[in-house]
């Protein structure tokens, strides 16, 4: 479908004249009919004030895609950088063997065309295959920056997984009485060694802590002091 037929049927669709669109257009009525008429060719500026009213691609309003939605190039583009030199079978075929996820090839040929939305679910599987976040696909990506994603992605799984056991060792160790998380970093901390093998000796004792507490303010006044 051409511009002039597309711009005519959400146009009628949406129930607008032909100066409604005119006055959000800041243009004449006789212009918008010229588009309309395919007497006239709109400039980008045009172009993208019309794709924002409507909501929907510049590529959809030009007749160069099927679908309406904004990122449906951009995702598209995308799909085909992470396929590579793979065809859409094997691509399919790749994923089903890593994830066990079903994306026919016909379906990610019309994704990568930008003739279909895929759907979140669809997308979280792409990117968790490519070793991304999901919003990598709705922004522009070269060779270059899909590498630096996935290299940021490796590190931010490794960062969580630390973390994870980390976690799952505080919680199963003799720490996990301890709510306050600031403290259970210094308990595991090796420069803090010294100061437990102190409060050790301390405990031997047989002494309250409190009686030390004149002694830990003087010493603390006498370091402000100096």
């Amino acid at each position: 479908m051409s511009f002039a037929s597309t711009l005519k049927q959400l146009r009628e669709k949406n129930k607008l004249s032909q100066k409604d669109i005119a006055n959000y257009l800041g243009i004449t009525r006789q212009a918008v009919a010229s588009y309309e008429l395919a007497k006239r060719e709109p400039d980008y500026g045009v172009l993208k004030k019309l794709a924002d009213y409507f909501g929907i691609s510049i590529d959809y309003l030009l007749g160069r895609s099927n679908c309406k939605e904004v990122d449906a190039i951009t995702i598209g583009r995308n799909i085909d950088l992470i396929r590579g030199n793979l065809t859409y079978r094997e691509l399919s075929e790749d994923i089903s063997n890593r994830l066990g996820a079903l994306i026919f090839p016909d379906m990610l040929e019309l994704y990568a065309k930008g003739e279909r939305m895929p759907f979140a679910g669809t997308i979280k599987i792409l990117a968790k295959y490519a070793r991304v976040k999901d919003s990598f696909f709705r922004n522009y990506n070269t060779a270059e920056t899909y590498k630096k994603e996935r290299e940021l992605y490796k590190l931010e799984v490794e960062q969580q997984k630390t973390a994870e056991t980390c976690n799952d060792y505080l919680s199963d160790s003799p720490l996990a009485f301890i709510r306050d998380k600031e403290i259970r970093k210094w308990v595991l901390s090796y420069d803090s060694l010294p100061y437990l093998k102190l409060a050790k000796e301390i405990q031997e004792t047989g002494l309250p802590v409190s009686a030390f507490s004149p002694l830990i303010k003087s010493i603390r006044r006498t370091g402000e002091e100096s």
